[in-house]
């Protein structure tokens, strides 16, 4: 083997390692995307079902309005909204437990 073969095989095993690191490093990126993704939509889950309960609330808190009974239409369709919301509340979290057995939220 003459010198410049083996130059041309030192070069060669070196631009392999460096394919290599930047694969891995392509590789780990995309790793640490996805499982900051599923952190992300994790904590999303729970927002998404806290806003529903807070929504509901919010509209408890409208048929009594400043310490006074408002009228009965009014006070009704709160109180219907306020339980719209609850089912969607309870709707989303038995749906995400469907995708994702070990979620778990507690909601009052």
């Amino acid at each position: 083997m003459n010198v410049s073969s083996q130059d041309f095989i030192s070069q060669s095993i070196f631009t392999q390692n460096i394919v290599y690191r930047v694969h891995w490093l392509c590789t780990k990126a995309l790793r640490d995307h996805w499982a900051e993704e599923f952190l992300l939509v994790t904590h999303e889950m729970c927002w998404t079902i806290q806003f529903l309960v807070h929504k509901a609330e919010k509209w408890l808190g409208q048929t009594n309005q400043n310490g006074e009974l408002g009228q009965d239409g009014h006070r009704c369709y709160a109180i219907r909204q306020a339980q719209m919301y609850r089912w969607l509340a309870e709707d989303t979290h038995t749906q995400f437990l469907k995708v994702d057995l070990t979620f778990r939220h507690n909601f009052s």
